[in-house]
């Protein structure tokens, strides 16, 4: 009898930076997510305005942005505020992101 190989599970740490990964890899999350580490707490209306989107949209990017612990909110008289959770943590990825994309950027202007 053939021993059935199964696959190892991804490690739980490797699996939650995928979803961070996906989530960031979403053109309008990553603008949401860049919009208040710039500019700091912002209301889900102030959001919307400055990024162009419904406030729906924006409540849903939102809520998937909190999901996976990127932004926090604070309910007030006026509306739910968003900040970045751990903005040193990502301000090393967005450095990355950047440092990356201009890096292969040289290198395709290099390669034409």
């Amino acid at each position: 009898m053939r021993k059935i190989e199964r696959k190892k599970p991804m490690k739980e740490i490797m699996y939650r930076e995928s979803r961070i990964a996906q989530v960031l890899g979403e053109p309008s999350k990553y603008l949401i997510v860049n919009l208040i580490f710039q500019e700091g707490p912002l209301s889900v209306s102030e959001i919307a305005k400055k990024v162009n989107r419904t406030q729906p949209t924006v409540s849903h990017h939102l809520a998937k942005l909190r999901s996976l612990e990127i932004v926090r909110y604070e309910a007030k008289n006026d509306g739910f505020y968003y900040w970045i959770k751990y903005p040193k943590e990502l301000k090393m990825i967005l450095t990355a992101l950047n440092v990356f994309v201009q890096r292969s950027r040289k290198r395709l202007e290099h390669d034409t």
